[in-house]
């Protein structure tokens, strides 16, 4: 048996905090282009009696003392401050969705607002 991270809900946990109405985030991961790093992260929450999954992308603006991924500037400015947004009528049809089409994990999500650890992990990696 493996020993999950007290960060990481487990699947189920992560149903019940969705359905009560409590938005999760996940680290994606980021990737290079010639002069700047993309940072990719998912968050998931209930809207208007669906659940949608917003899919971010932005511009690596972080460092060792300002890890608050929200901030950055995003890389499409047609879905500032939002992202892009899909909506389904199950918590688990959007946790499929998120995991087909961005490579996201059942086991990596964390609760609204600690994104930024996840971000700091990854700043820790790139040293």
């Amino acid at each position: 048996m493996t020993s999950r991270m007290a960060s990481y809900p487990s699947p189920q946990e992560l149903i019940a905090r969705v359905h009560l109405g409590k938005e999760v985030e996940q680290w994606l991961s980021h990737y290079n282009e010639a002069d700047y790093t993309v940072i990719r992260w998912i968050s998931v929450a209930k809207e208007e009696g669906q659940f949608g999954v917003t899919y971010f992308e932005s511009f690596d603006e972080g460092d060792e003392e300002f890890h608050d991924v929200h901030e950055f500037s995003v890389i499409d400015p047609e879905n500032e401050p939002c992202g892009t947004t899909h909506l389904f009528d199950s918590i688990e049809a959007v946790v499929a969705f998120a995991i087909e089409n961005y490579g996201a994990s059942a086991e990596k999500f964390v609760a609204s607002g600690m994104i930024y650890q996840e971000y700091a992990k990854h700043l820790l990696k790139k040293k």
